[in-house]
């Protein structure tokens, strides 16, 4: 037969489609016999539907319900399938794409993953289960200049201006070039018509330096978590590993190495004037110090009707960061990091927290020779054991402003109590690695109850916080090589004050801040560089009281001279205004300190005098726009200080030096150029 031209098989379709509506038609004018739905029409679900929530409060539609209704009429060809053929239809697609797999050799990992071994029987090495962690990272990069003017503030020097080594903190800071070594033992810089001129008139350093903090977090689930802190560059001097630099270990007559030279050349480099790219820093080979630090790591495992649990390495805070500091800040550089194993809960609105703290080992047993041997703590004698207990009441974020905006007050505060015993000491043990013969332990029988109360008040623009902690212990023996019947008491204690008000929508801060540490009658110096247990009379009680180094007060005297607060009272004025200030974080601003320093025992003083010093800072500061609540994006910071030494830092009445030696005005400038994400 031929086949139906396609004109003719369009009009039969249409007389088809015509023939379906007269039929239809029909049936609505004969009656109930023809309304019955075709096979595999659901219209009937949609119109009861329909019906039941159009008529259900009609009485005559209850009573002809078992009546047969109606249907409207349909204008298309009925649908006679019984639905096999488009679950045929599903499945042969399926087959296609299997085929479609089966052709395709997949990926480079879908390879290595058909070769990969059966997994292990060890239950606890079987596949995870749960959905794939989530990994975040936090922290900042940063680089910052330094420049430092007579910061060894003219001392240094005896009186025939030779260089002394002993001179307080204050010798550290002597430029090189003012006490460089010359072939006839005076000072002196060479020239190269081979003679020598005097280049001791330089009282400056200039140098910049960098860190990369990377802070992330592998989050399991909302429960459980994994933290790490980890320093890339860690306060690397910019320039300081050119390929010029290398360390050679020089070698004892046993092999056993003494010490490390730097050789005049370097493969590639035959003067340093070619130094040509900067290697990355090892400790021992270019640098005192390793490209990376692992700082941190601990986990956390909450329940939400018990509390959280940590464990590992983390970092420590509390209150102001006076005593416990974790160091977070972008110019920061101290961090309390201890070994912990913590349970928090929370309790009545307070949280409540104890752990113990593995805060030293004393000597443990490495094989230096075998990389994959397995470190061990050699005994539990010479550990120091350190219990922490403790409860807060802090107010969540979101609810403080709330509060504040209202008009209401936040009070939050709490203790932290830390205790800490050693009954012996493997100190005095030099050798790094030692062996069986050099073990030797020295009675140390110390203990140390350590409360530390703090306090925080806020209302409108007002901000009160305190801080106070006390160290009370004893010490039956503070030598490493020799047991003595001589025990010192310890009797120190610190407060930390910080008084801030803003006003004109928190563009204008009025601050006053003020501390005190206890000081040491029997100490002569201030610096934690000093040896503070020398005491000079019989009395053997251990007063000097130190901040921690992270709890930064000024630019040069607490920060860089003596390292810490430490043994001194202080009184910081100041003003700031932000000139911009948005909700979205940005921030640009200016703000002036003042800092009246005074030692808390004038014999502590170097000038045998309890007035310190005057400092005044001055900074401006930007902060890039990022969204609210946000700390992501550009910082810049640039600072200037300068210290005017009283009689404290100067000579003793009496000293020799203090006819030939001035004590002169120290200066810095500091700019700070940091990424936080």
């Amino acid at each position: 037969m031929g086949q139906i031209p396609l004109e003719t098989s369009m009009h039969v379709q249409d007389l088809l489609r015509l023939l379906a509506t007269s039929v239809a038609a029909l049936a609505l004018m004969a009656g109930p016999a023809f309304a019955q739905p075709p096979v595999g029409d659901d219209t009937d679900e949609v119109d009861d539907e329909d019906l039941d929530d159009e008529d259900l409060d009609d009485e005559d539609d209850f009573e002809d319900e078992d009546e047969p209704q109606l249907r409207p009429p349909q204008l298309e060809m009925p649908d006679v399938s019984t639905g096999d053929e488009e679950v045929e239809e599903e499945e042969e697609e399926l087959d296609e794409e299997e085929e479609e797999e089966d052709v395709d050799p997949g990926s480079d990992m879908d390879l290595l993953s058909e070769a990969e071994p059966p997994p292990s029987s060890d239950p606890t090495l079987t596949r995870w289960t749960a959905p794939r962690s989530v990994v975040t990272l936090n922290g900042y990069f940063r680089t910052r200049g330094e420049l430092w003017d007579n910061f060894f503030l003219g001392r240094g020097f005896d009186r025939n201006e030779i260089y002394d080594p002993g001179d307080g903190p204050f010798s550290r800071f002597v430029p090189a070039d003012r006490i460089a070594a010359s072939a006839t033992g005076g000072g002196g810089c060479d020239t190269i018509d081979d003679t020598r001129t005097p280049c001791n008139n330089s009282d400056r350093q200039r140098f910049a330096n960098m860190r990369l903090r990377i802070r992330p977090t592998i989050a399991l689930s909302d429960d459980v978590k994994v933290h790490m802190m980890i320093d890339a560059l860690d306060n690397l001097i910019l320039g300081s590993t050119p390929d010029s630099v290398a360390y050679v270990p020089t070698g004892g007559p046993d092999g056993s190495t003494t010490g490390y030279t730097r050789p005049v050349r370097t493969p590639g480099v035959p003067i340093d004037t070619f130094a040509s790219t900067q290697n990355p820093s090892q400790a021992n080979r270019n640098s005192g110090r390793d490209s990376i630090y692992v700082r941190r790591a601990w986990a956390e495992v909450t329940n939400r009707g018990i509390g959280q649990l940590r464990f590992g390495r983390m970092g420590s805070h509390w209150g102001l960061g006076m005593f416990q500091n974790g160091g977070d800040g972008i110019d920061a550089d101290f961090s309390s990091d201890v070994d912990r194993i913590m349970l928090v809960t929370k309790l009545a609105g307070f949280h409540f927290f104890g752990a113990y703290d593995f805060a030293s080992q004393g000597i443990t047993n490495q094989l230096v020779t075998d990389f994959r041997d397995v470190p061990f703590d050699l005994t539990a004698k010479d550990d120091i054991r350190q219990y922490v207990l403790g409860a807060a009441r802090r107010t969540e974020d979101e609810e403080a402003e709330a509060r504040l905006q209202r008009g209401s007050w936040v009070l939050e505060g709490g203790l932290y109590f830390m205790y800490r015993s050693q009954s012996f000491s493997t100190a005095g043990i030099s050798n790094a690695f030692p062996s069986a013969g050099d073990y030797s332990l020295v009675e140390r029988d110390a203990r140390q109850f350590i409360p530390d109360l703090w306090g925080r008040f806020r209302m409108g623009g007002l901000r009160l916080e305190v801080e106070m902690a006390a160290i009370i212990g004893d010490i039956g023996n503070i030598d490493n090589d020799v047991a003595r019947d001589v025990s010192y008491d310890i009797r120190q204690f610190g407060i930390a004050f910080e008084g801030e008000y803003r006003l004109l929508d928190d563009k204008l801060a009025i601050r006053l801040y003020t501390g005190y540490a206890s000081g040491d009658a029997d100490v002569n110096g201030l610096s934690a560089r000093d040896g503070l247990l020398a005491q000079r009379t019989d009395d053997r009680t251990i007063s000097t009281f130190q901040f921690h180094p992270n709890y930064r007060i000024d630019l040069i005297l607490w920060r860089n001279i003596m390292q810490r607060v430490s043994g001194a009272w202080y009184l910081k004025p100041g003003l700031g205004y932000d000139i911009i200030k948005n909700p979205f974080g940005q921030i640009f601003g200016i703000r002036a300190d003042a800092i009246y320093s005074r030692a808390a025992q004038e014999v502590q003083a170097y000038g045998a005098d309890p007035n310190l010093g005057l400092e005044l800072n001055f900074s401006l500061y930007y902060q890039s726009e990022d969204g609210p609540d946000l700390l992501d994006g550009f910082y810049a910071s640039f600072q200037y200080g300068v210290l005017f030494p009283l009689a404290g830092l100067e000579f003793a009445s009496g000293d020799p030096r203090a006819d030939v030696i001035d004590v002169g005005n120290a200066q810095a400038l500091r700019l700070i150029l940091g990424v936080q994400y």
